[in-house]
């Protein structure tokens, strides 16, 4: 007898043990919330990174929730700057860790709010970095803005419109490069090959779109011109060769045009670009065709 009331005060012992460490591991995460409402943000954070280790509350919905807040203040208050923000991925992993533990969603707003901004911010950064320069940490950035927005609205609908969004933005930067550097033949393959995996990743989706048809004709268009310019400067056992690409451009270019002129007829740049791809192509017949066509629609009504 006496053997088992030792047992039993034994594990009453540990019970109560128990409950005064899970409560201690409590109180840090009110302690941080606390900290984090007088902006005591080093406090915060020690106080809830220890609590989130701790096995008694490593699972809690609530500490990850708490957690997330902190990491968000340090972001917005030290690290809003820095792209490459460690507080903002740790706050980011927070949320979602809060999310996938929260199975009665009862932090669910609150997690998804915090998302939210986390997305915004990744968004705003990805926009800031699109130039020649910074166009793969832009990459980078609007990737992780997906991924938020994967979670606070997953319908492909939405993601596709975001990620065609940034496509035609990020395009634009490869363009801007092929405009001014034409003369760097390195420089302009790698920003054309760029430019037309974009516009092959968009077509692959949607072949109707008209924008990225004419980018594209516009893109062989361009460069089919870049090279009668360049026949200036080349030397003359050469031209031959420099013409045959340049119709073969032109050959490429042709489709794309083609297409956003059908989809929409009265469409100036699809006119403009046909009317310059069958000057290139030596097609007296449709360059007429289509210089009518585009002086008419220059007339005024």
């Amino acid at each position: 007898m006496k053997k088992l009331t030792i047992i039993r005060t034994f594990i009453l012992g540990l019970l109560l043990l128990t409950a005064v460490v899970a409560n201690a591991q409590q109180e840090k995460v009110q302690a941080a919330y606390a900290f984090l409402e007088k902006n005591k943000l080093d406090s915060a954070k020690a106080n809830i990174d220890a609590a989130v280790i701790h096995l008694e509350t490593i699972n809690d919905a609530q500490a990850w929730l708490v957690r997330g807040y902190v990491y968000k203040a340090i972001y917005s208050t030290r690290e809003k700057g820095n792209k490459r923000s460690p507080a903002r991925l740790e706050g980011l992993y927070s949320y979602k860790k809060s999310l996938s533990l929260d199975s009665g969603k009862e932090y669910f707003t609150d997690n998804i709010g915090g998302v939210k901004y986390f997305a915004n911010t990744f968004h705003n950064d990805a926009a800031e970095s699109l130039d020649p320069i910074d166009y793969r940490t832009a990459i980078e950035l609007f990737n992780k803005s997906q991924e938020c927005a994967k979670i606070v609205d997953p319908s492909p609908a939405s993601l596709q419109a975001n990620q065609t969004e940034f496509d035609f933005a990020l395009v634009s930067v490869y363009n801007g490069v092929l405009e001014n550097d034409t003369k760097d033949s390195a420089l302009v393959f790698k920003f054309f090959t760029l430019a037309k995996n974009i516009y092959n990743k968009i077509l692959a989706i949607d072949p109707n779109n008209i924008q990225a048809n004419i980018g594209m004709g516009k893109l062989y268009y361009n460069q089919a011109v870049n090279n009668i310019k360049l026949s200036d400067y080349v030397d003359i056992t050469v031209i031959d060769d420099l013409q045959e690409v340049t119709r073969k451009l032109g050959i490429e270019a042709e489709p794309f045009m083609k297409t956003a002129y059908t989809l929409d007829p009265k469409r100036e740049d699809a006119i403009i670009g046909l009317t310059g791809i069958y000057y290139i192509l030596n097609d007296q017949t449709k360059y007429n065709i289509f210089k009518q066509k585009l002086e008419d629609i220059k007339k005024p009504k």
